[in-house]
């Protein structure tokens, strides 16, 4: 991408922001604006909270062939809770969201609220996090550090040994995915993003040979 067409993009991403800021105050929600709390500041491997675009969320949960309504979907380091709302309206049967800022779940409970969708909002260290084995599909948006990932993939292996199924990861921006390589996950696609210089990767575990 040269000068030009990075600027068109970044253009592009500003005005759709814009819209999707107005629109939500008009309708007494907050997903968009930009946070980082204390727990952020203080803890370096945990990342401030950005706001996945939610047309290009729904782009990425349909690129995951499983039936929504059987499935269980997690978002780890979920903030206000955008995700959580794209896979409650794709489908999907058991949506949660984890995320160690009680500020921001706060946030994504009055937002579920308002709309409400039926979703549990988890105040947890994702890399302490039990509950793993309770669901199916799992996405991040590269919301911490290594040793943060190292960890919480671990604790995703020992749910699939508890409880056996596939795993899917949906990995956006990600920064750390040699984590998953190196601990088995199969990369099944990824999947370029037009409003950003950066892409989706696509996680199976246990590693198999089918593909999106």
């Amino acid at each position: 991408m040269n000068r030009k067409e990075h600027f068109y993009v970044r253009a592009r991403r500003w005005v759709k922001f814009f819209g999707q800021y107005v629109d939500e105050k008009l309708h007494g929600l907050d997903f968009s604006l930009f946070y980082v709390g204390d727990e952020h500041r203080q803890v370096e491997e945990f990342h401030g909270y950005s706001m996945t675009d939610p047309g290009a969320m729904k782009k990425m949960l349909l690129e995951v062939p499983v039936r929504p309504e059987e499935a269980a979907f997690l978002d780890v380091g979920c903030g206000k809770g955008m995700c959580m709302r794209c896979a409650k309206e794709s489908g999907y049967g058991k949506v949660a969201g984890l995320d160690l800022d009680e500020h921001l779940l706060g946030i994504a409970k009055r937002n579920m609220e308002k709309l409400k969708l039926d979703v549990e909002c988890i105040q947890a260290n994702a890399a302490e996090f039990d509950g793993y084995g309770d669901y199916d599909v799992f996405y991040f948006y590269n919301p911490f550090g290594r040793p943060v990932f190292h960890a919480v993939v671990e604790k995703l292996i020992e749910s699939q040994k508890a409880r056996n199924r596939d795993i899917w990861v949906i990995y956006y921006h990600p920064v750390y995915g040699e984590e998953f390589e190196t601990a088995g996950f199969q990369t099944v696609k990824d999947l370029p993003d037009s409003t950003r210089e950066t892409f989706t990767r696509y996680y199976l575990y246990p590693a198999r040979t089918e593909t999106v």
